[in-house]
């Protein structure tokens, strides 16, 4: 019997929460299988949901970072040019 193979139930959980919802539902999802098929003695399908939800609440994540990128670059260039603009009237 393989060890059973980390359900990241709690990543998904936070990216969630904290990130991008359709992503940490998916990662939950596959989360909740990992045990599920664990118990039932599919080693392998186990380990490809833990797969599964590592990898959507990663995604999750990366793409919170990359809209608060985007976010921060975009109002922080029209914040500058607010200022460069301020004295000019």
């Amino acid at each position: 019997m393989p060890p059973k193979p980390n359900n990241y139930m709690v990543l998904a959980i936070l990216s969630t929460i904290f990130c991008c919802i359709a992503t940490g539902i998916a990662s939950i999802i596959y989360a909740s299988k990992v045990n599920e098929c664990y118990a039932r003695g599919e080693y392998a399908e186990a380990e490809k949901a833990s797969k599964n939800a590592k990898m959507w609440a990663f995604i999750g994540i990366g793409l919170s970072v990359l809209i608060w990128i985007i976010y921060v670059a975009f109002f922080g260039v029209a914040f500058l040019g607010a200022l460069s603009n301020a004295g000019s009237y």
